[in-house]
């Protein structure tokens, strides 16, 4: 049996090894749900608040880690005063009110959720402030952490836009409708890429008209435009208006070209005109007459820049010429064409010889 004198020496040397240990707070488990909803805003679109949010990555490619549920939570708020931060305010008095479940969850993908039980509030929630937070859960039931979207203050809904029409045009496709809102329109366009629609604008359109630049031709595209009901963010607007489907397609041809100048430069004939002011010229066609003769094509590759050098000539020919421009199109537009004033050559004398 050990003496007291070995016990009392195990326990000091004992309580020295523990005393080295490293000491702290106990942490907290790591999450094992899926990471964070981004991105999260929220607006509101005809009587409805609405959440958008980009779906998070999961946490591994374990089937039970695939995200499966996505929730929309909300605290109401209706005093007149703006509500307080109130950290813990979901935990305590957050009404769940929209739950979209999928085995198709695609990480990455812009998802909205809209919370129509705001019609069963008191005067339908016109006035209140609204706070929304989302969350995802993967096949277990483990949860991301909840994420916040700004504050929103429900107004009263409005009539939106009418009569929207879509046509292409040389610069673009231009886009034209009715309507009264005094704040302002939002536009937003889609193609055929399967992509949410987007804004087109970043600031209210304060016309009831528009001309989308930022089109490729040859592509579809079909659009919708909302009225504003106030300035400023979140985005509060009107319901959609009809969608308006066009195709960008380039069927206008350029201006003609103006300024068409021809001079003798020695035995040859130099051509001068102003660049066309179209962004989608590509370069020129350049034709000839001779003594009267039909316009004949000089080359079959267009000069790119304003100007031309026809040396195939000879003195005492009647020569005249005409530019075209043309565009980018498949098949290319082509302008009418520019005309120059006659042109008799003269014979030059070689250098060296008298005048």
């Amino acid at each position: 049996m050990p003496s007291k004198r070995s016990l009392l020496l195990f326990v000091l040397v004992a309580g020295t090894l523990v005393a080295c240990g490293k000491k702290g707070p106990p942490l907290p488990p790591e999450p094992r749900g899926p990471h964070m909803p981004s991105t999260v805003a929220v607006r509101q679109v005809g009587e409805f608040p609405t959440v958008v949010f980009r779906m998070p990555q999961t946490r591994g490619s374990k089937p039970g880690q695939q995200i499966s549920r996505v929730e929309l939570l909300r605290v109401l708020y209706t005093t007149e005063n703006p509500p307080p931060p109130e950290a813990d305010a979901f935990r305590r008095r957050g009404e769940l009110v929209n739950v979209e479940v999928s085995e198709q969850f695609t990480p990455g993908d812009v998802l909205a959720l809209t919370d129509e039980s705001v019609t069963e509030i008191s005067e339908r929630a016109i006035g209140a402030t609204l706070r929304y937070a989302v969350r995802a859960l993967d096949r277990r039931g483990r949860p991301s952490a909840w994420v916040a979207a700004p504050d929103l203050v429900l107004l009263a809904a409005a009539a939106p836009p009418v009569g929207l029409v879509a046509e292409p045009t040389a610069a673009g496709v231009r886009l034209t409708w009715n309507g009264d809102s005094e704040s302002g329109y939002n536009l937003y366009r889609s193609n055929a890429d399967g992509r949410a629609p987007a804004a087109v604008n970043d600031q209210p359109i304060r016309a009831a008209e528009y001309l989308d630049e930022d089109v490729t031709i040859g592509n579809r595209y079909t659009y919708f435009v909302r009225g504003v009901l106030a300035d400023g963010r979140p985005r509060r607007e009107t319901s959609d208006s009809v969608h308006a489907a066009v195709s960008a397609v380039d069927r206008f041809p350029p201006s003609s070209p103006s300024g068409l100048v021809a001079v003798q430069e020695g035995p040859a004939v130099r051509l001068f005109w102003d660049p066309n002011p179209e962004r989608d010229v590509t370069g020129y066609r350049v034709s000839r007459s001779v003594d009267g003769g039909p316009f004949v094509p000089l080359e079959s590759a267009p000069p790119v820049r304003p100007l031309y050098l026809d040396a195939d000539v000879a003195a005492g020919q009647r020569l005249r010429y005409r530019v075209a421009a043309v565009d980018g199109a498949d098949p290319p537009n082509e302008s009418e064409p520019a005309e120059s004033d006659p042109l008799t050559l003269i014979d030059e004398p070689a250098s060296g010889d008298s005048p």
